[in-house]
């Protein structure tokens, strides 16, 4: 068997493997890179299978050996992989790396159509669909999720009608249901608990074929927690304001700024200069760093997030943040050798 025969993750493999090798091809131009691209994606693919989300592990060499270690997914692990299968097919000409991503796409539309929610819940059934309960994150296991549906609507004009709108209607939940306004033109973006739907217990169905009413939306439960992974957004609302997939003119620029300033404040607010993994709030809304939460793992959402709402906006604050965040990892998480090491 030995090493070539392990599983690996088909989200880490995807959007580092393939994403890479579709990367260099594109900045080199050398056909080497996309050769192997097709390869490894020919591999990958073999983790779409009928009548289920993909499968989050799969073996290169024994292809489609794949498993779903205990039936459940995350939006965000099978959500992350369309950039990369619809770029490989533009690429290499071949729209059979189109169909896996696609059907991932109907299948999330069809979960949010069911749980009358564009704000999934972190745990997803391998089959298809969610009840309206559990928790709800713009970090860890939701983060990309989002962030791929605006990309993708980008990259393919032809999925403007689908990824663009769910990203859009995503948008439009998270400003109701996650924002915490603060002091100063800050905002808090929250994680939340769904609890169920109004005037029906968790779990409950409507009469079959009945079409969801406003009231039958989930019950969301603000959760005071904000993973540093949650600051890709201010960054994907600027681009997806630049390429016309929301509209400006709503306030979604104004969102963008207020989560980036609270981003912004989780690098100032530390003496290293360094942001921790996640911040919290305490009482009245004070910013807190918990004792558990304060390593730091060279996270690149804000650095990202500070270069595309600095195109936007024009603002020459926020390169002067970009720099002092640069100043502070050279100074803070420099190796000797050069190289950079996450902080606990």
């Amino acid at each position: 068997a030995g090493r070539e025969a392990r599983s690996v993750s088909t989200f880490e493999m995807t959007i580092r493997g393939l994403g890479g090798l579709l990367s260099a091809h594109a900045l080199s131009g050398d056909r080497l890179f996309l050769r192997k691209a097709e390869q490894l994606g020919e591999a990958l693919n073999t983790a779409f299978v009928p009548g289920r989300f993909p499968l989050p592990s799969v073996s290169l060499k024994k292809q489609g050996a794949g498993m779903h270690g205990g039936g459940g997914v995350n939006p965000a692990e099978v959500g992350t992989l369309s950039l990369e299968f619809h770029s490989l097919a533009r690429a290499t000409k071949r729209p059979e790396f189109d169909a896996g991503p696609d059907d991932v796409r109907r299948r999330m539309a069809a979960t949010v159509t069911l749980i009358n929610s564009s704000l999934v819940p972190l745990s997803l059934k391998s089959s298809g669909g969610a009840h309206p309960t559990g928790r709800v994150s713009l970090g860890a296991m939701g983060d990309s999720y989002y962030e791929y549906l605006a990309k993708t609507a980008i990259l393919d004009p032809r999925l403007r009608p689908t990824a663009g709108a769910m990203f859009k209607a995503a948008l439009l939940e998270i400003e109701q249901q996650l924002l915490v306004p603060r002091e100063h033109g800050r905002t808090f973006l929250a994680e939340a608990s769904m609890n169920g739907r109004r005037g029906r217990p968790a779990g409950g169905a409507s009469a079959a074929g009945a079409p969801r009413a406003p009231s039958d939306k989930p019950l969301f439960s603000k959760i005071l927690k904000m993973d540093h992974l949650a600051c890709f957004l201010p960054g994907t609302i600027a681009v997806a304001l630049h390429h016309g997939v929301v509209p400006r003119g709503e306030g979604h620029e104004e969102v963008a700024e207020g989560i980036l300033k609270t981003c912004i404040d989780m690098y100032r607010m530390t003496p290293s200069g360094i942001a921790p993994e996640i911040l919290s709030l305490g009482p009245g809304n004070t910013p807190e760093v918990r004792r558990n939460d304060r390593h730091n793992l060279l996270r690149p959402e804000t650095a990202e997030s500070l270069y595309f709402v600095g195109l936007l906006t024009g603002k020459p604050r926020y390169r002067r943040a970009a720099w002092d965040m640069f100043a502070a990892f050279r100074a803070g998480s420099r190796a000797s050798d050069g190289a950079y090491t996450s902080l606990d």
